[in-house]
């Protein structure tokens, strides 16, 4: 009996002295402008290499000779950051987790307020799942910038005057933002 006491204390201070370090930070605060708008977003640390990625932002729509249209969008992304121990190893920037990643993008976007130059109302309800890979990097200590590519299904909720130059379906997603960390 005391032999497997002890056996069990042994195992249970080695997994105590023995715990998987984590490089991911507990919650990034970002600010974000892209090609196509500007968001706020928040990561929290959920496992050792996963996040879940938070955000709110404005989409905006061009359309050549015709007009614009910026409306509120809300996200949620499980991201799996894959190489962020590696590039800890390396010695290489790991701030606000800056790191390769595969992710989820589930996304909804609202009509709820409208900026437009169109007479009426123009932005559709949509949502989209979109399957990406991107990486994140620091750019100093206060900036950043995030490159991802991915494909996946969107699909209009409501339209109005379905000038969106989405078509429902599959979709193909290239987004390119630069940030600042808060």
């Amino acid at each position: 009996m005391k032999k497997t006491i002890i056996v069990i204390l042994v195992f249970v201070s080695l997994k105590c002295f023995c715990q998987e370090t984590s490089y991911l930070k507990k919650s990034v605060n970002t600010v974000q402008i892209g090609t196509v708008g500007l968001w706020v977003n928040n990561e929290t640390k959920i496992d050792k290499a996963l996040a879940l990625r938070t955000e709110i932002g404005l989409f905006s729509e061009i359309f050549q000779e015709v007009g614009y249209y910026i409306a509120p969008e809300i996200s949620l992304e499980p991201r799996f950051y894959y190489n962020i121990e590696k590039r800890a190893k390396n010695k290489r920037d790991i701030n606000n987790n800056a790191a390769n990643f595969f992710t989820i993008k589930l996304n909804y976007r609202s009509n709820l307020f409208e900026v437009s130059n169109f007479r009426s109302k123009t932005a559709d309800v949509s949502y989209a799942i979109i399957p990406k890979w991107g990486i994140r990097r620091n750019l100093g200590s206060k900036f950043n910038y995030e490159l991802g590519v991915g494909l996946g299904y969107f699909e209009f909720l409501q339209t109005r005057n379905n000038v969106s130059s989405f078509d429902e379906g599959l979709h193909f997603e290239l987004h390119m933002r630069i940030g600042l960390n808060l």
